[in-house]
Formats: C-alpha cells, sequence, structure tokens
C-alpha cells in the first residue's frame, strides 16, 4: 500500500439495478455517484469514475475493487471490464466483493437490526438469487438460485431460529408473499441495492486484513444461471464446464 493507516480505492458496481462508483481514503468515503438504472451502464459508469477520481490521480490508489455478482450478465461484464482496464493501465489490484455482502452490508448501514440475514436478489426471471449469512455477515450457505417457493422451504435451521430472518435485497417483496405466516421476518428499508460505497468499505476491510499483490488474479464473475444473452464463445465455455471467470 502507499504507507497510510487505511487503502484508497476506487469501487464500482454496474452488477444490477444500480450503477455507481465511490472512492474510500483515509478510512471514509470521499466521494460518490449513484443512479438506480436498469440499463445504461455501459454509458454511465466512466462518467461516474471520472467524477469521483477528480483532482484524483491513480497512482494515490491502492487496490480497485468491484461486484461480482450475481446479477444481469451484462452488468457484470461491464463492471468487471472497466475495473480490470482500469487496474492494467494503473497497475493495481482488483478486489472482487459479492453483491451479497454488499447488500448484506448496506442493509446494516441503513438500520438492519443484528441477526441471521437472507438477502434475495432480482434476477429478472422467475426465479431468485439468494444467500443466508450469519450475525457477522458471514455467508452461511452456497449461492443459489431459487424460485420464490422454494426459498421458502429451504434454509430450515434460519426459519427456525429464535430471532426473525432479516431479509435484504432488492427482491424481497417477491419472497413476502409466499413465506408462511411461521416464517418471522424483518424487513430492511430501501431499494436493497449495491452502493459502491459499501463495496470500498469492504474492500478495504479485506485488503487491511489481506494486503493483496499488484499481479493477484483478477475477480471472477459469480454466475448461478445461464445469461440471457449469448456470451462470447470463451464464457460460453466456462459456463458449459461450471466454471467462473
Amino acid at each position: 500500500m502507499t504507507g497510510q493507516a487505511t487503502p484508497t480505492l476506487l469501487a464500482l458496481d454496474a452488477a444490477a439495478g444500480a450503477c455507481s462508483a465511490a472512492v474510500f481514503a483515509d478510512g471514509s468515503v470521499r466521494r460518490r455517484e449513484w443512479v438506480a438504472m436498469s440499463r445504461g451502464h455501459a454509458e454511465s459508469l466512466m462518467p461516474m469514475v471520472a467524477a469521483v477520481m477528480a483532482g484524483r490521480d491513480y497512482s494515490s490508489l491502492d487496490a480497485i475493487a468491484v461486484t461480482v455478482g450475481p446479477g444481469a450478465y451484462t452488468g457484470l461484464r461491464i463492471g468487471l471490464a472497466t475495473a480490470r482496464g482500469l487496474a492494467l493501465a494503473a497497475q493495481l489490484p482488483v478486489i472482487g466483493v459479492s453483491s451479497f455482502k454488499a447488500v448484506a452490508r448496506g442493509a446494516r448501514e441503513v438500520g438492519a437490526p443484528p441477526g441471521p440475514m437472507l438477502v434475495v436478489l432480482e434476477t429478472k426471471r422467475a426465479d431468485l438469487y439468494v444467500q443466508s449469512l450469519d450475525t457477522e455477515l458471514a455467508p452461511t450457505s452456497e449461492p443459489a438460485c431459487l424460485m420464490p417457493e422454494a426459498v421458502a422451504e429451504a434454509f430450515p435451521a434460519l426459519w427456525k431460529g429464535a430471532e426473525p430472518v432479516v431479509l435484504g435485497g432488492d427482491a424481497v417483496s417477491r419472497l413476502i408473499g409466499v413465506l408462511p405466516d411461521s416464517h418471522r421476518v424483518t424487513v430492511v428499508p430501501g431499494d436493497g441495492l449495491a452502493d459502491a460505497a459499501v463495496v470500498a468499505a469492504e474492500a478495504a476491510e479485506i485488503m487491511m486484513a489481506d494486503p493483496l499483490p499488484r499481479d493477484a488474479p483478477l475477480p471472477r464473475p459469480l454466475y448461478l444461471r445461464q445469461p440471457d444473452v449469448s456470451p462470447p464463445t470463451a464464457d460460453r465455455h466456462r459456463l458449459r464446464s461450471g466454471t467462473q471467470r
């Protein structure tokens, strides 16, 4: 790192229903651009980066952080490609943050109570992206893509716990309607979308705990379902073989 107590990072998110960029320095977010959008991430992300980086040289950064999904296939590729391109030019490592963790941490920042959490993200299809986390926001299940009714039946230990399950994410409203009355929940207020400011803070903690070398492997996108568009040939091979990049 550059010798300061905490790392300086540029963070990006274009994985789902919002697009954002933020700069984290001296222990807090210094600049942030965030807009909810269903499309247009490719046109919006770099102007946001330019805005948050105004007056700041890339040589002052210790790393670039980016959400790795799950999310929209096109948005994920835009975010990761932008992070990789900037990192390559500036010779910086890239830190990947899952969309589940970004949304969960954001939920805590807007007042979600401590306790077990289930993050439910939109797929724009009939199913949902889901993952459970404990009170420390450590994952307690593998990321999954499930129908709402299957989510209601899954996670038996979570639903039978002593505390209500905290529900966060942009697809919570689609789950609430199918949950039985016996499933006690607390719904996080807000839109449930990721924010690069939260991604930056999460990545700073990751980097402080385990600093990355500049030549660290690049993060891979988290795909939980086949894309709605035809991916490049190399990506098709990875999807068929079950590998990620």
